[in-house]
């Protein structure tokens, strides 16, 4: 039978083996988990914000957000961020690759934050959605804000 430094191959094996089930086993039970990004709330802002833009009714605008459970600013700040990711490409880009990591279940935790987020205990949470909507539904970003 073959060697390697004096031990027998299949030992050499069955540590490799060993080694590789460990990590994998670790991985399923202390490794991220993915998530699940619920883009509702945003894609709703997304459509309250082109029906305003249509017929510029502010109670219609607002008996919206109310059914959304959204606050005026809350809503603002959704539409700011689509406006952000629309206009900069190499943003979008760069939260894109974020975004991934934070489905992948990673915990993103910024050098420092420009706003407060208060309605979630993530900082990256209300981009995900955002960005999601981005990329799943690209349609309706475009036709939110054509001219």
């Amino acid at each position: 039978m073959k060697s390697f430094a004096g031990k027998p191959l299949w030992n050499w094996a069955l540590a490799l083996f060993l080694a590789v089930a460990g990590f994998v086993a670790g991985m399923l039970i202390f490794g991220p988990r993915p998530r699940m990004i619920d883009t509702a709330r945003v894609e709703g802002c997304l459509r309250a914000y082109m029906d305003h833009r249509h017929t510029g009714d502010a109670v219609q605008l607002q008996r919206e957000l109310s059914r959304l459970s959204t606050k005026p600013a809350e809503f603002e700040k959704i539409i700011d961020r689509f406006i952000h990711y629309r206009m900069s490409k190499s943003a979008l880009d760069q939260a894109m690759k974020f975004l991934d990591a934070f489905k992948s279940g990673y915990r993103i935790i910024p050098d420092r934050v420009i706003s407060v987020q208060t309605d979630s205990s993530e900082p990256f949470a209300l981009d995900a959605e955002i960005l999601t909507v981005f990329r799943e539904q690209p349609e309706l970003v475009h036709r939110a804000f054509e001219s």
